[in-house]
């Protein structure tokens, strides 16, 4: 029995940059990448950016699409809202190249009723999209419930048929085929700790091979895609209300004020601001110029007595921000933290584009992450939050130069997971990454 499948899993709470990885994966390693397979759903988009800048979005078809010579599946643990999916099929023509998409029989329609019941019953923090009222329905044999019948060359398939087309690829001696994980294993409905701030799936390697119809005995390995700061969405939803939506484990919660001080110096970010003294006028001023979204950011939806120095710092990056500005010179900050400028590394989600909340990491809820997958290894992305010099680099790890903290960090992520770091992502294009092996297991 050929062992050819690989799973790509976010070890923390999603938007670890599992599209970079998918598309790295799938153009540059030395591989034949016949079949991928997603089961995701439109709550989750997963952002590949090509070698010339080019910025996609994918969030039912798979990431491998930027391979000419990979089949498409779209397997029956997905859910897809119709017109979103013409969207991304139309934006996505180019890639597809007239190839066909195998939908499976048994991939539910998304429709309104299914958002409005989530933003009338879920309190603890949603994009909303109606995926857990999808899935709900169609657990319960819901007869409203209607199935994906097609769009273009994305065609519905039996189960006989799919799992026929999928097998030709598994049983393949030559081929790899490659299942392309959605959201974060600390989203995951059991084993995330994080109930009820959590997705509306199970979020692991296991599942995503029950999902696709294939046995463990298939499965080749895991690769683990990390951040340094795991992320959580916005306290506030896209109406303005202020929800709670969960925590990090025992990670700290972090501004990105301390996220991009930290990088800029190559620090940790737990820094200590109370030294700092604002000025009451200017204070003044960044309150008059803040948004009603900003204000709930910063105070939590209550506005203090006191504002503490954090508070107003962040209150200027989100000033900066709502002119366009990533980088800008503080008016708080000395200048010898600072050089001069300080650039905002914040991110915003991609399905509801609210500011995302940032922590630090919890190494225990990782190494849980690691047991329940078993990667044979991790991919940490996002290097440059660690030290904004490595922004953009490339190459080995021989040839990169790591510094004493960054030495540091990664030896502390293996001792505790007993799980290798592969490849550091140091920016959002294709190829910025520096490696250390190939990112495929071999048998």
């Amino acid at each position: 029995m050929n062992k050819n499948v690989i799973t790509i899993v976010d070890g923390a709470a999603g938007s670890c940059g599992k599209g970079k990885v998918i598309g790295e994966i799938a153009t540059t390693e030395k591989i034949n990448l016949t079949a991928s397979v997603t089961n995701c759903m439109p709550n989750a988009g997963h952002t590949y950016v090509d070698d010339k800048g080019r910025k996609i979005v994918f969030r039912n078809i798979p990431v491998a699409a930027v391979n000419p010579n990979t089949e498409l599946f779209i397997g029956p643990g997905s859910a897809i809202d119709y017109n979103e999916f013409r969207a991304e099929y139309d934006a996505l023509d180019d890639l597809i190249l007239g190839r066909k998409i195998y939908v499976h029989e048994m991939t539910p329609l998304i429709e309104k009723r299914h958002k409005d019941f989530e933003r009338n019953n879920i309190k603890s923090g949603s994009t909303y999209e109606g995926c857990g009222a999808v899935s709900s329905e169609k657990l319960l044999r819901d007869e409203k419930l209607n199935f994906f019948r097609r769009y273009r060359n994305a065609i519905v398939c039996s189960n006989d048929e799919w799992l026929d087309r999928l097998y030709a690829h598994l049983d393949s001696p030559n081929s790899y085929v490659m299942l392309e994980g959605s959201q974060g294993c600390d989203l995951s409905l059991n084993h995330s700790g994080n109930y009820p701030y959590v997705t509306s799936r199970n979020v692991s390697a296991s599942q995503l091979l029950a999902d696709s119809g294939i046995p463990a005995e298939r499965h080749l390995g895991c690769l683990m895609v990390i951040r340094p700061y795991p992320i959580r969405i916005s306290n506030i939803t896209t109406d303005g209300n202020v929800i709670y939506t969960g925590a990090y484990g025992n990670g700290i919660e972090l501004t990105w004020t301390q996220i991009n001080v930290a990088a800029q110096a190559g620090i940790s970010p737990l820094c200590d601001f109370r030294y700092l003294t604002v000025d009451p006028e200017y204070y003044e001023f960044l309150l008059s110029v803040s948004t009603p979204t900003a204000l709930k950011q910063v105070f939590k939806g209550k506005m203090p007595n006191n504002i503490v120095p954090l508070q107003a710092l962040e209150l200027e990056r989100l000033y900066h921000k709502s002119l366009n500005e990533s980088k800008y010179i503080s008016k708080i900050l000395p200048t010898d933290i600072r050089h001069p400028y300080i650039y905002d590394l914040s991110e915003l989600t991609t399905v509801t584009k609210m500011e995302r909340r940032v922590f630090s990491l919890d190494l225990d809820k990782l190494k849980n992450n690691v047991r329940i997958n078993a990667p044979y290894g991790l991919y940490l992305n996002f290097l440059e939050q660690l030290d904004l010099s490595f922004s953009s680099k490339s190459g080995s790890f021989e040839q990169a130069n790591l510094t004493g903290y960054m030495e540091n960090y990664l030896k502390l992520i293996e001792e505790k997971t007993n799980t290798e770091v592969l490849a550091l992502g140091t920016g959002s294009r294709n190829g910025e990454v520096i490696k250390k092996k190939s990112l495929i297991k071999r048998d």
